[in-house]
């Protein structure tokens, strides 16, 4: 993801939600430009998940009458592997490298139990990048993955590995997915009916939900807002302050944080 083009106000739902966690973590990372390798064990994690389910719909998959579990372990593996770095750490202290890498397993065996092993949805893309607007703003995303089932019927899909789940209703008030609706909205023709789906990993389990066009309204005078929030505080870094919480010790830039002194004290993984 690029720097934000504060000319254009092009924005990402990682931008906005980056800035409503922590404003000066905003600033380092999207103004200063400040980008590191350090990552943590779970996001390390969720990416190679991510990667499998991707590998999972490509087109040759596809074409295969069914995929066993032995091949998505085999290709967790390979990914785990090939991009396995020095600069990953652990914030739990009660959990080690291993925790994490069955996890990521518990993930893709509760995917491939409700779908596997034939998956049969019909899969328009994965990890689909998109441009659009809400209101005056421009916005790109990427979608995990995008099912067009019918005329005008889409199915917006988000993998999340995380540990805890949102509710009916905070699902229905969350934004990114309303992002994601926008976005197939602007970017395809014969939208009729557009569901979005999040898949909750660890637990095996789903919230699928369809916004209407008044609560979706709601969904975007809020994004709206937002985003004309952080163009304000452009006008000031000194705007950008720190805001501690149990967060930080999931952030890797303490050294540049004004809040923090030297590194995150974190272990690494291995």
């Amino acid at each position: 993801m690029s720097n934000q083009d504060s000319s254009s106000n092009t924005f990402s739902y990682s931008q906005l939600n980056t800035f409503k966690t922590c404003p000066q973590q905003y600033r380092i990372i999207y103004i200063d430009g400040i980008r590191k390798e350090d990552e943590s064990i779970e996001a390390f994690m969720g990416k190679r998940v991510h990667e499998v389910l991707e590998w999972l719909y490509n087109a040759e998959n596809r074409e295969m009458p069914y995929i066993t579990f032995d091949r998505l372990c085999q290709k967790y593996d390979d990914q785990w592997l090939a991009h396995w770095h020095n600069n990953i750490h652990i914030a739990d202290i009660k959990n080690k490298t291993d925790f994490y890498y069955s996890i990521g397993k518990r993930c893709l065996s509760n995917y491939y139990g409700h779908y596997g092993p034939n998956f049969e949805q019909i899969v328009k893309n994965t990890e689909l990048a998109l441009r659009f607007k809400v209101g005056d703003h421009i916005f790109r995303g990427v979608i995990d993955r995008l099912d067009h089932t019918g005329t005008g019927e889409w199915i917006v899909h988000d993998y999340k590995t995380t540990k805890h789940q949102k509710s009916q209703q905070q699902a229905m008030n969350d934004i990114q997915l309303a992002l994601y609706q926008i976005a197939v909205e602007q970017n395809f023709d014969q939208v009729k009916d557009i569901s979005l789906t999040w898949h909750f990993l660890r637990m095996g389990t789903e919230i699928t939900i369809s916004h209407k066009q008044e609560q979706l309204a709601k969904l975007k005078n809020k994004i709206i807002k937002m985003a004309d929030k952080l163009i304000d505080y452009l006008d000031d870094e000194n705007n950008f302050i720190p805001k501690e919480s149990v967060l930080c010790n999931w952030c890797y830039l303490w050294e540049e944080c004004t809040a923090k002194v030297g590194p995150n004290p974190v272990r690494q993984a291995e």
